[in-house]
């Protein structure tokens, strides 16, 4: 194969995994766990009924046609499963309970680099997950994520709902 085939193959090849790649870098992370709790003792779990994505107080809609309530669901089962837990619907070792919202109207001051301050529009999201005992209602394990809504396609909000998620339960 010629050098030029070879680079261009190459060249192709970054290009479509970089390309793909979803910048994540607004997304800001914090996960605290229990001095006291075992987390590798837990084995069992059940998600809290009640969890689920909230619409921004004004109601004003996330444009995207993802169900996100279903899709974090789908990606804390994911993930607690790779840490050997497992969900049950009854008599679980701890309850998950998440809560997510987006703010479509937040904004946020600028500073340029002449020092002018402008104010622009920057819709937010936030999502705070938390793991009690089943036993104490003690809380064993709290994370929260915060970042921007992008107002992307579908599987880029996947790709960035599964990055914070994997990032809240990383330290667990």
């Amino acid at each position: 194969m010629s050098k030029l085939l070879k680079s261009t193959m190459v060249g192709l090849m970054i290009a479509g995994f970089t390309g793909c790649a979803q910048n994540t870098s607004d997304i800001e992370v914090i996960a605290l766990k229990s001095e006291k709790a075992n987390l590798d003792g837990y084995k069992t779990y059940q998600i809290i009924d009640q969890s689920g994505f909230v619409q921004d107080p004004k109601g004003t809609p996330i444009p995207t046609n993802l169900d996100v309530s279903a899709e974090i669901q789908q990606i804390v089962n994911a993930e607690l499963a790779k840490k050997g837990k497992m969900a049950v619907t009854a008599n679980p070792d701890f309850y998950v309970a998440y809560l997510a919202a987006a703010d479509m109207d937040a904004i946020k001051e600028k500073v340029d680099k002449e020092g002018k301050i402008t104010i622009e529009n920057a819709p937010d999201a936030a999502m705070l997950l938390t793991l009690i005992d089943a036993d104490t209602a003690e809380i064993i394990y709290i994370s929260s994520a915060e970042g921007d809504v992008k107002g992307l396609p579908a599987d880029q909000m996947k790709q960035r709902l599964n990055y914070a998620i994997k990032k809240m339960l990383g330290n667990m």
